[in-house]
Order: C-alpha cells, then structure tokens, then sequence
C-alpha cells in the first residue's frame, strides 16, 4: 500500500513537472521578441538621436514624421522636392527658432554641468589646497612673486629672459607635492616647446624668471595651475600644488 502510494505521488508530481515545464517554454516562446518589436526598438531609439526632442517635436508631430520618415525609406536617394524645399527660406524661417531654442537648451544644460563640475572640484579640493599652502610654507630659499608663485633658480642662465609673449623650448619634469610625476619630457626624450602665454600662469610667470641655459624648481598654487577642475582622469587632483623643475633651453622671441 505505501509502494502503490509512493508511486501515485512520484507520478503526480512528475505530471506537474512536465507541465509546468511545458508552461514554461510556452511562456519563452511567446515573450520571444518579433521582427516587428525589433523595428520598434531601433526606430525609438534612433528617435532619441535624430534631434526631435531637442527641436521641440513631440509625440503629436508623430505623424507627419512618420510620413517624411517613409518617403526616405522609399527614395534612394534624396528627392530634389524635397531638397527644394528644406533649402527654401520658409524651412529656414520656420527651423531657425527651434534651432537656436536648442542651442540655448544645450548650451544651459552644459552651463548646469560646468556649475556642478565647479562645486564639486571646489569641494573635492579642499584639503588639497591646504596641504598645498602648509607645503609652500615649509620650504626654505625660495622666492616668491605678487602672484603666489614660490620659485627656487638653480641657474639664471645667460642673457636675456624670455617674455611671456616669447616661445621656448624647455625640458620639465611635474610632480605632485608628494613626489607623483603626472609629466616628463626628459621621459620622452624630447624637449617640449610652448608659448609662455599658452600654458599654466605659474608656469609661464616662472620660465620668465630665468634666460636660456637656467634652471629652475616651481612650486605653483592651484590658483596658478590647474585649479579645482583639472583634466579628469589624470594624476592632478582639484586644488593640487604643482612642482616643476624646469631647464630653459632656447628662447624665440614674440613668436
């Protein structure tokens, strides 16, 4: 009897099993996407970066743009009607609006992210900053200019320094207040040219201090560097005290 019990269970639930198994893949096949949503799908986010939104299209412009969507897909080629008529001033005078309402939607969204960008550097880079004035306050033979700028001349070099209108040809070596290199010409192996005006205030206020042939160590605040916002990614932090030494090695005058 409990032979004859056991047997009609392990049926029963074998039967479920199987059924609810076959229920199963029923339910795959049946949630198995079509051609059709894969359309769908690819329309509705080629949608997203076709600009609708941003030239202020909505969903009850749908279906003229479906009309035009399916004229291209009909054509091979543009249509010269339809050229005709996207060059004709009534298309300009009816796009430049949305247009420039786009442009002043982009150009607000990316001031937003600057603006928090900015706060979130400023936040990030407080301890940096103080690290960095502690650093500058700690070192003994340096000069300072009105700027904030702390150097150290190792050799003035010979005749006349360079203006900061002037390009140069420099070998630098850059590093964090705790020794991390982020830059090294002498690594390349090539010495690098810059127009004095073109780079980091402390660093072209510093090559100014020194002729060709000088060296030089530059401790620079961030306010004279790369500030709270410094290329992301890359091994200056918000806020960071730079340290250059720096060997001047040709100077081109107002070039």
């Amino acid at each position: 009897m409990f032979r004859k019990t056991c047997f009609v269970a392990g049926s029963l639930f074998a039967a479920s099993s199987l059924a609810l198994l076959n229920a199963e893949d029923a339910a795959a096949e049946a949630a198995a996407p079509s051609e059709a949503q894969f359309i769908e799908a690819f329309a509705y986010f080629s949608t997203f970066q076709s600009g609708y939104q941003a030239f202020g299209f909505s969903a009850d412009d749908a279906e003229v743009i479906t009309k035009g969507v399916a004229k291209a897909l009909a054509d091979a080629e543009p249509s010269a009607d339809m050229i005709a008529l996207i060059q004709s001033p009534e298309f300009q005078a009816f796009m430049q609006p949305r247009a420039e309402a786009a442009q002043a939607k982009a150009a607000a969204a990316q001031a937003e992210q600057q603006a928090a960008a900015e706060a979130a550097g400023a936040e990030a880079a407080k301890e940096n900053i103080a690290a960095g004035k502690a650093f500058i306050a700690g070192l003994e033979g340096v000069e300072a200019s009105d700027s904030g700028l702390h150097y150290k001349i190792v050799e003035a070099g010979e005749g006349d320094k360079p203006a900061i209108t002037d390009t140069v040809l420099v070998h630098y070596k850059g590093t964090r207040i705790d020794g991390t290199q982020f830059d090294s010409s002498y690594d390349r192996g090539q010495p690098a040219t810059f127009p004095l005006n073109g780079v980091v205030k402390g660093f072209g206020e510093g090559l100014t201090k020194i002729a060709a042939g000088g060296k030089i160590i530059l401790y620079i605040p961030s306010e004279l560097g790369y500030g709270n916002t410094p290329r992301p990614g890359g091994a200056i932090q918000p806020g960071d005290t730079l340290v250059f030494e720096c060997e001047l090695l040709e100077i081109n005058p107002g070039s």
